[in-house]
């Protein structure tokens, strides 16, 4: 008898509604997750049949994941979606061609991770749209990685869709399933009155007996092993031994399976063997043993398998383990290479992948073949965007690889993979074994820079520069030139200005020497910055004119983080706004494609300092928040810290003390005894501006000159860097203290004459309008304001510029910029800036409008995502396709957005965000 004909028996009533609950949920339009955890034998997939059998005309989309196919990359999701695989052609260009891809119906490039996932959302709520879907996971704890990445992203935005899913889990820490967040049940054993009435059903043992009270104490109610131990027990008598439940329901299988004939155990382990169920490649291996093909018959009447739709199936996972860890070493071998012949007339991508893991199986020593073919596979899943199984199939062919030079090569192929899915420490300790595997000299160098990549990213910046100066002693020039790169690098995050000066130029010297010509363009790059920060503006720009064709052309994966990254921001310095765009969604898209989270990171966060300080506010703080989100998830503490930083400066500016005060104690937790002395005073600066937009002007001076007499010590002569001059100089006139501001001033515009820029001219004649009271010092700074797209910046001149014509007594003149002003500010919801410019109207004689919506407004980051999209024209569709939503999650944040803003249309939305307007350039 199996569980899933004991369903009535169960009990479990408030599972069981639960159940009946998501399924009914699904046919009024609702979605919902539902995991069901526990251990083996629990009554887990006996609850999953009775939720299909509840689902009687929905959809029903079932994937049962095996332990064999953990290893197949995307075996759960073909199986999952293949019922509606048909509606794969309607979905977005971009999602069918992911989708295609990944599940090898096409050829294609790598499906980056986050298309991928939108494509299967796009997919369930599509079959959704006419008749509600189940969505039945059977043992997920087994679903391969790559599957699990694309389930777990649909299934977290399943929101409003007639969309219900059902997961079953094994109790494991390292099941993502379960460690996703989701809503989950715990199952427990069954109560006595249930775990009777089931063990009657195979053995008369009646309730009140000792045997069965030893048998339900020994069980804890696990409705397996009760049916397993009640099978055993002889005539109701009491065992001398330890009963088989529990833990030792393989070995009751074992003993089970062990009176078997032998032949019918050799077919058995072939089919536990096996990566499918597909019983067309059972029977062809069979045949390749000389066994018959009728044992399947024998296993089938023994209730060990099940032939059905062309399939051989387990009776419970269970038999198949067992039957598979029961054979011997050879056995088991024996039947992946019959497994192996029988793939090796079909040429699909799939059987050719499956091939490899068996060849790979059935070799008990070195084997070239196997691990040719295992690379192959490798590379065919790293293109598909199935990086986890990539690094698996590397691993695994450098330990079939007879050569030293191979072995090397394919383990630091997986070190690569392993970095681009974020996997850092596996990737640093692969690098190594690596090195240790071989003395070839490519593959030593490429292991050494994939090391100076994660190091500069994980570790602390002054410490990684010294590791990676050292590592490069003794290298060949080719070699060392990246090490010293990354170095420097390094010592700029740590403020170490003049440090990262002398090892880029060594780098950039290093890099002109003969066969070293692959990194002049990037070590002439990072000498570029190190000539930024030290304010040698005139310099860096020459260097970024001859590099503009490789920037533009050279894929930004192949040329190091730092290369990408600090060009970027270089180029945001000297206000080259597009081409800094330009660059970053370039290495973004890229980086997405790949999958490659640990470089995303820095893009995401660098592209969100450009939008803040191009006045696109709200698409600053999303992509500020998934870059702090990504950075924690990868182990990359000071990235995070400057996304966070990011994020504080836009509620120091909207007036949200609580959030950015919160962000500043996350930022100095996370940089505390790091040493990143060039990112800590973002904060520091957004603090500051917090104080000076609250009134709080003596402790606004006190911290930014602080932070100015910190700043000067590190040799930072780039004053666009951290933009906070300007506030220090306010600051200290308004707590009364002229002479800082004279100080400060002075300083500020020995660095802007020394380095000019459009920003630095602004603000400098900004200022000496407020410390001179000149207005033509304010007329000067509108017009270099008009060369720039930071809406915020100008708006604090007119702001400036309209306080000083009303204290002349000019009101009439001082209302158009104290309006230009306030309109600027409203469209930020720079609250306390708005409210300065309100006053300054009503003193102006200007009776200033109630505003609707004075209160600051607290978008979620995925509400802002929308708003901004949607605020750009886009339709709910394109919305969706572009934020891996379904449409009516879409819809459903709409209307929550349209609630907290107060507004009822497109337009008016637009108008109430912080979207920016490009410049002109």
């Amino acid at each position: 008898m199996t569980l899933g004909g004991l369903r009535g028996l169960l009990s479990r009533a408030e599972e069981r509604a639960r159940l009946r609950r998501l399924v009914a949920d699904a046919r009024r339009g609702r979605s919902g997750v539902l995991v069901l955890q526990g251990e083996p034998g629990i009554g887990k997939s006996a609850l999953l049949e009775e939720a299909v059998a509840e689902a009687a005309g929905m959809v029903v989309l079932r994937a049962t994941a095996i332990e064999m196919e953990a290893e197949l990359a995307f075996a759960g999701l073909g199986e999952l979606v293949r019922p509606v695989e048909h509606l794969i052609n309607r979905l977005p260009s971009a999602q069918a061609r992911a989708l295609r891809t990944a599940l090898s119906l096409e050829e294609g490039h790598t499906p980056d991770g986050l298309t991928l996932g939108a494509a299967t959302l796009t997919l369930l709520t599509d079959a959704a749209a006419t008749t509600p879907v189940l969505v039945a996971v059977d043992d997920a704890h087994w679903m391969d990685e790559a599957s699990t990445k694309a389930l777990l992203f649909a299934f977290r935005r399943l929101q409003a869709e007639a969309v219900a899913v059902l997961v079953t889990a094994r109790d494991d820490e390292d099941c993502p399933f379960t460690a996703a967040g989701l809503p989950t049940v715990q199952l427990t054993g069954l109560e006595p009155t249930a775990a009777a009435a089931l063990v009657q059903r195979v053995a008369d043992v009646p309730a009140d007996s000792e045997p069965f009270k030893r048998l339900y104490r020994e069980t804890a109610g696990n409705p397996l092993a009760l049916l397993e131990a009640a099978s055993a027990l002889p005539d109701a008598q009491v065992l001398d031994g330890p009963w088989p439940v529990g833990p030792r329901l393989t070995a009751a299988y074992s003993a089970r399976l062990a009176a078997l004939p032998e032949a019918s155990r050799r077919a058995l382990t072939v089919a536990a063997a096996a990566y499918t169920e597909e019983a067309a490649v059972l029977t062809a291996a069979l045949r390749r043993l000389t066994l018959n093909v009728e044992v399947l018959q024998t296993l089938e009447a023994a209730h060990v398998i099940d032939r059905s739709g062309g399939k051989v199936t387990f009776a419970h996972p269970l038999l198949r383990a067992a039957a598979y860890h029961m054979a011997g070493a050879e056995q088991r071998r024996e039947a992946h290479r019959a497994l192996a012949g029988a793939l090796t007339d079909r040429t699909g991508p799939v059987d050719r992948e499956q091939r490899s893991w068996h060849l790979a199986a059935a070799a008990a020593e070195a084997d070239p073949v196997a691990a040719a073919a295992l690379a192959d596979t490798a590379a065919r899943a790293r293109d598909r965007g199935a990086l986890p199984a990539a690094v698996r199939a590397y691993e695994r062919a450098a330990d079939l690889s007879p050569l030293p030079v191979d072995r090397g090569r394919h383990l630091l192929a997986a070190a690569e993979v392993a970095q681009l899915a974020g996997r850092g420490d596996q990737a640093l300790t692969l690098a190594e074994t690596a090195t240790n595997a071989t003395d070839d000299a490519t593959v030593c160098a490429g292991a050494t820079g994939l090391r100076s990549q994660i190091l500069l990213l994980r570790q602390p910046p002054r410490r990684v520069h010294d590791q990676l100066v050292d590592m490069a002693e003794g290298l060949e020039t080719a070699h060392a030139v990246p090490l010293l790169v990354a170095a420097a690098g390094a010592a700029c995050m740590g403020g170490g200005i003049a440090q990262a000066r002398v090892t880029a130029d060594r780098a950039s010297a290093f890099a002109r020497q003969d066969g070293a010509a692959l990194f002049e363009k990037p070590a002439a790059l990072m000498r570029a910055h190190t000539m930024m920060l030290s304010g040698e503006r005139r310099e860096a720009v020459a260097v970024f004119d001859s590099c503009e064709k490789f920037l533009t052309e050279t894929d930004p994966l192949s040329i190091g983080v730092e290369a990408t990254s600090f060009s970027a921001m270089d180029l945001m310095w000297l206000e080259r706004f597009p081409a800094a765009r330009t660059l970053l969604e370039r290495a973004i898209r890229s980086a997405r494609r790949l999958g490659a989270s640990e470089r995303l990171v820095p893009y995401l966060t660098v592209l969100a300092d450009l939008q803040l300080r191009t006045g696109c506010w709200d698409d600053a703080y999303a992509l500020a928040g998934e870059g702090a989100a990504l950075a924690a998830e990868v182990g990359q503490p000071v990235l995070q810290a400057y996304a966070i930083s990011t994020s504080a400066r836009i509620e120091a500016a909207r007036g949200r003390t609580a959030e950015c005060i919160e962000h500043a104690r996350q930022f100095r937790r996370l940089v505390e005894g790091r040493g990143a002395d060039l990112v800590t005073p973002y904060m520091e600066a957004a603090v500051g501006l917090l104080d000076l937009g609250s009134g709080k002007d003596s402790e606004a001076a006190a911290r930014l000159h602080d932070l100015q007499q910190q700043v000067a010590a590190s040799g930072l002569g780039e004053p666009a860097v951290l933009q906070h001059q300007p506030d220090l100089i306010e600051a200290c006139l308004a707590a009364d203290d002229p002479c800082g501001a004279e100080a400060a001033l002075s300083e500020l515009m020995g660095q802007v004459q020394r380095a000019p820029s459009s920003w630095g001219q602004a603000v400098t004649a900004r200022c000496r309008g407020l410390i001179h009271a000149d207005e033509d010092a304010y007329v000067e700074a509108l017009r270099h304001h008009e060369l720039l797209p930071d809406p915020f910046a100008k708006a604090r001149t007119d702001l400036a510029y309209g306080r000083f014509l009303r204290r002349r007594r000019k009101r009439g003149a001082a209302r158009r910029p104290l309006l230009a002003a306030r309109r600027v500010f409203e469209r930020l919801r720079a609250d306390p800036w708005t409210g300065i410019a309100e006053r300054e109207l009503r003193a102006a004689g200007f009776e200033t409008p109630t505003r609707r919506n004075h209160e600051p407004v607290a978008l979620t980051e995925r509400e802002t995502q929308v708003a901004v999209l949607v605020a750009k024209g886009h339709t709910n569709r394109e919305v969706a396709a572009t934020l891996f939503l379904s449409e009516k999650t879409v819809e459903y944040h709409l209307s929550h957005i349209y609630a907290k803003l107060r507004v009822r249309s497109r337009v008016q939305l637009a108008s109430r965000l912080a979207v920016g307007t490009q410049h002109p350039a």
